[in-house]
Order: C-alpha cells, then structure tokens, then sequence
C-alpha cells in the first residue's frame, strides 16, 4: 500500500447554497395523468398493456385480479393461434437430428483454398 501523509479521511462535498431549490414542489403535479415509458425488447412481438402505477401491492393485486388474470388465458390461446398460422413449418426430417458428434467435419481455409480439418 502507499503510504499517504496527507490523507485527512473521506471526502466529503461541500454544501453549497442554491437559491432555486424548492423541495417542497418537487413530485407534486396533481394535474399530471400521463407518463411515457420507453421499452427495448429483445423478442419481436412483446405487448405491453394495461400498465398501472402505484406503491399499494395491495390495490396492485386487486387491479391484476380484475384485469390481467381475466384475460391472460385468452390472450396466451390468441398468441398460440397466432404462432400456428405464422411461424414457419418445421421440417419432419429436421425434427430431433443433432450434428453428429465425434465426425470429422471440413471447412475449407479463405486465404488458402485448402481444407482444414475441425
């Protein structure tokens, strides 16, 4: 370790003093109705809806009992009839096949032209 003579201990910030401060209004918007919400999936096709927010887990559960777990059923049949129609078929002769293990495999070199053997 290096030795720190002038070391006085945590640092600590300063307090300044900032006239615009008004911590009594901060969050305090009875008119606001509205907030927006930017999602990034990674699997194309999520939905999201019926969004609620609050910090009640008990009208929480209450709102998930008479909305969500009403339709989740329909929705998850709604999904799997959707997949049915639109995913591609699978390939009979595909199903179940894995590669081979243990067989020599060849890839052919792009700088030479040679084969190599994996």
């Amino acid at each position: 370790m290096i030795d720190t003579p002038a070391y006085k201990g945590d640092w600590e910030h300063p307090m300044i003093p900032n006239p615009a401060y008004k911590p009594e209004t901060y969050a305090k918007y009875p008119s606001l109705t509205t907030i927006g919400f930017e999602l990034w999936t990674v699997n194309a096709g999520s939905i999201f809806d019926n969004i609620l927010v609050t910090d009640d887990v008990d009208y929480a559960n209450k709102m998930a009992a008479e909305t969500w777990a009403v339709i989740k059923e329909g929705e998850k049949e709604a999904k799997d009839a959707w997949k049915k129609i639109n995913d591609p078929p699978k390939d009979e002769d595909d199903e179940g096949e894995e590669d081979d293990e243990g067989e020599d495999e060849e890839d052919i070199d792009d700088d030479t032209g040679a084969k190599e053997e994996l």
